[in-house]
């Protein structure tokens, strides 16, 4: 996770890894859990920096949050698949 993080704050390149597969392997986990994560994120962030720094990770991490949720749990309905027709 720190590598994670410095990565994506400070662009260190520490993390090479693939966040969405890392997370599709995880059949347990729901949209809801998405929320459970952010509230701890956003109150950790808030004790750990200044407030405009905790919005910067805050921000970047409902962003990922937002990227994976529809990696994990978007799937279009067949008239989306077909082009809408």
């Amino acid at each position: 996770m720190t590598d994670f993080w410095c990565s994506v704050i400070l662009k260190s390149g520490d993390y090479n890894g693939r966040p969405a597969p890392a997370h599709l392997k995880l059949k347990d986990v729901t949209e809801a859990d998405f929320e459970i994560w952010l509230a701890l994120f956003r109150e950790t962030a808030a004790e750990l920096f200044a407030p405009e720094t905790a919005a910067v990770f805050v921000e970047r991490a409902e962003r990922i949050a937002a990227s994976l949720k529809l990696a994990m749990f978007f799937r279009p309905g067949p008239a989306a698949a077909a082009g809408g027709a």
